[in-house]
């Protein structure tokens, strides 16, 4: 199930991920967030919150979120997780890669804060 969840920054798009992923959190909660911060913001950051992680297809749903078109505006993406999920890492380490010109950094459950933190940080200003 995956469900929104506060950043305090308006153009940090935050989730909760627990279990698995469905067609429903995909369409229902997921795309129509991101498209909400996209109409409003010129740069996106994304933060998945793993609570518990049961698998993932990795040709599923996660390849559409990199095909879908807003991800130019995304230039920073935390992923804050647990034991399970570095395990599951483990297995699939190309899951969170393919995001060209994205900085994804993973941090450890005990830093949701510094995951949050970071994405709050300003946007460098274009030279």
């Amino acid at each position: 199930m995956l469900e929104g969840m506060a950043t305090g920054a308006e153009n940090v798009v935050g989730f909760r991920f627990d279990g698995e992923m469905t067609a429903g959190d995909y369409d229902v909660t997921l795309i129509p967030a991101l498209e909400d911060a996209k109409r409003s913001h010129p740069v996106l950051r994304i933060l998945f919150h793993i609570v518990s992680f049961h698998g993932w297809k990795p040709h599923g749903y996660w390849e559409k979120l990199k095909d879908w078109p807003g991800m130019e505006k995304v230039d920073r993406i935390a992923i804050v997780g647990g034991e399970k999920w570095e395990e599951w890492m483990n297995h699939l380490p190309g899951l969170f890669t393919g995001f060209t010109g994205i900085d994804v950094r993973y941090f450890t459950e005990g830093h949701l804060d510094t995951a949050i933190g970071w994405l709050r940080e300003p946007i460098p200003a274009e030279l």
